[in-house]
């Protein structure tokens, strides 16, 4: 039987839950090279809201965990083929001078168009994770590992003394898949028709390489290889070809699982402080097991010498 037994009532494993995962914000930037265009994102977001529920069987189920945006950039560049008119002489007989056409060519930058929009108005994410609570054990006289990967997320620096540490451990992670609107796929493609628009001269050349491209909606379909909406293209880059689902659920695990417990508890335990010229009253902790059922959670612990 263990020495001493401490409860934790649900509603307070919720309140430290919150403190916990309110400081909680990542910041994450790439880009993808896809050929004749290059597609990335810059974007930093928060956690909030999120219900805990203990359940009888030894685990939590954590669901309606907000994903905020604060920022949602996307980029996006795009290297379109050199078009070029006209150019090219008429050569005339002796002595009147040759007849040459101007030439003039467009799309000739790399990259040629470059938008970015924020995209944050139009996401609306949720997380849900199932798992359990376990105790580990905090040695101080252990080097920290390097690299430190909990470095960027944890939010307290390590203790200097040993201590026992209680982490929330999810074992499967939900996380809603990106799924824009249709007025993301508008903004984006009303951008792009004006960054193309503005680079084609106007007059009889910008005539001639309408008819050269066709419209330009359908031209930025064709150099995007994209068979249908925008939107549902631009979901499909966030969802699959960026891997920023598999980045979000890692940085969850890992932040809760390995980097941030939710209770710390010292080890030797202060029982009574120093006072009157009396040295403190400290105790070991051994064998530290936690727990859960459906109304608290349970830590159990040994003294040891």
């Amino acid at each position: 039987m263990a020495h001493f037994t401490l409860a934790v009532s649900e509603r307070t494993f919720q309140r430290s839950f919150d403190l916990l995962k309110r400081n909680l914000t990542f910041a994450q930037a790439d880009q993808t090279s896809f050929g004749i265009f290059v597609a990335g994102y810059d974007v930093r977001a928060h956690l909030e809201g999120g219900t805990i529920d203990l359940r009888a069987d030894n685990t939590i189920s954590v669901k309606e965990l907000d994903i905020r945006w604060d920022r949602l950039r996307f980029m996006l560049g795009i290297n379109i083929p050199e078009i070029c008119v006209g150019g090219g002489c008429i050569n005339m007989p002796w002595p009147i001078p040759d007849i040459c056409l101007p030439r003039v060519c467009v799309f000739s930058g790399n990259p040629d168009v470059s938008i970015s929009p924020d995209l944050a108005a139009f996401v609306a994410q949720e997380v849900s994770f199932t798992g359990s609570v376990v105790a580990r054990y905090f040695d101080a006289s252990l080097p920290v590992p390097s690299p430190d990967p909990c470095a960027p997320i944890r939010l307290e620096p390590l203790p200097s003394h040993n201590q026992w540490h209680i982490h929330i451990d999810p074992q499967t992670i939900d996380v809603d898949l990106f799924d824009f609107p249709d007025i993301a796929g508008n903004l984006i493609e009303n951008a792009l028709s004006n960054a193309i628009r503005a680079i084609i001269p106007g007059g009889f050349v910008r005539d001639i390489i309408l008819a050269i491209i066709g419209g330009i909606a359908d031209f930025i379909r064709f150099l995007l290889d994209i068979p249908d909406e925008i939107d549902e293209w631009l979901s499909d880059l966030f969802n699959v070809s960026f891997g920023l689902l598999d980045f979000i659920g890692t940085l969850i695990l890992d932040f809760f699982s390995s980097c941030n417990p939710i209770y710390r508890i010292d080890d030797p335990f202060e029982l009574l402080p120093a006072r009157d010229g009396l040295i403190p009253v400290r105790i070991p902790l051994r064998d530290l097991s936690v727990r859960v059922n459906d109304v608290e959670m349970v830590a159990e612990v040994n003294i040891g010498g």
